[in-house]
């Protein structure tokens, strides 16, 4: 079932429309703790997932044949909630945020260049009808970096031929040197469920509290958050797991909580990710400053790109990016101060 249709019936919401669940249960999650000033409560964010293949014909089935042409205003969620017959209609102004999320994925049997580059075209606005973020060639591309320092990103790509789609992730899998530090909160949260038999609420606390300790806290406070075991000599071998755990993650001796080396990291992320966006645009070489050279991007123009290099199904190739880290700055470019 679609988190979109088990929210209550309110204001002030974020929709997130994305192909998988990997979206929900790390990545935008990550980013919404790590970016409170985001003002977006993972609580109030309805997910709805489905193809952005789908999404069209299901907006075609809506707004008739001529959709894309006709210069309509499209309620998503009331394409959505037709669609899965809610009792309650939902509308668009009922949402702050409208969020697509999708891959390239030029292999998909669905694949069409008119189509994704209309809806490209049409969702540019998450405050209105909603924006499209795609990421090239999948969502793990956020991921595909070996070091803080990459610049081997700038030329970073993929064969054409490389597919399906776990081929890439499996390479990233090898490559990534966040992945733990990404998978590090659910780690912990299915340790303290599968060993320990913590309920949710009192689990998600605990797991608050252990990534909000700066690395020199650990020794001092991690014995009175771990009271939550119930048992001292089971308390204390979770705590020397726990800090052998976060000896071997990138932030531990820089005396940082988790929150805070993830903040970076995602800084970090969007800063490659504007200059490779530039890069596959050939935006002028001569624009230094990352405000211009974010401000030039222009995410049709990139897919147009992207769908030329790629057309190609010998010799083709894409240009691996990240765009939806780009909902960061796209709030506020600041954050990246």
């Amino acid at each position: 079932m679609n988190d979109f249709c088990v929210k209550p019936r309110r204001r002030g919401r974020s929709l997130l429309i994305v192909e998988g669940k990997h979206e929900k249960n790390q990545l935008f999650w990550l980013i919404f703790k790590c970016f409170p000033e985001l003002n977006i409560d993972f609580d109030d964010v309805w997910i709805y997932g489905t193809n952005i293949y789908k999404l069209y014909d299901d907006i075609q089935k809506e707004y008739g044949e001529n959709w894309v042409d006709d210069d309509l205003d499209i309620d998503l969620p009331l394409v959505i909630s037709k669609k899965e017959r809610f009792e309650t209609k939902s509308y668009r102004d009922e949402f702050t945020n409208i969020i697509l999320v999708f891959d390239y994925e030029r292999h998909d049997p669905s694949f069409s260049e008119t189509k994704i580059l209309k809806m490209q075209e049409i969702f540019m606005d998450s405050t209105d009808m909603g924006k499209l973020y795609l990421n090239y060639p999948m969502i793990e591309s956020y991921l595909h970096f070996k070091g803080n320092v990459d610049e081997q990103y700038m030329d970073r790509k993929i064969s054409i031929t490389l597919r399906p789609g776990s081929k890439y992730k499996n390479m990233v899998k090898k490559e990534s040197y966040i992945m733990d530090a990404i998978k590090f909160p659910h780690k912990i949260d299915n340790l303290l469920e599968e060993t320990y038999h913590i309920n949710k609420q009192k689990r998600i606390e605990c797991c608050e509290s252990i990534l909000s300790l700066k690395s020199n806290e650990m020794k001092d406070k991690l014995d009175k958050i771990l009271e939550i075991v119930g048992d001292v000599k089971q308390g204390k071998t979770l705590k020397f797991l726990l800090i052998d755990w976060v000896s071997k993650l990138n932030y531990f001796n820089d005396n940082m909580s988790y929150w805070e080396y993830m903040k970076a990291v995602f800084r970090n992320i969007v800063f490659y990710n504007i200059k490779k966006a530039g890069k596959i645009q050939h935006v002028d070489d001569a624009v230094n400053d990352l405000r211009e050279q974010f401000d030039c991007i222009d995410l049709t123009e990139i897919l147009k790109n992207q769908n030329g290099v790629s057309k190609d199904e010998i010799n083709g190739f894409i240009w691996v990016l990240s765009t939806c880290v780009f909902l960061i700055p796209d709030y506020n470019f600041n954050l990246l101060q």
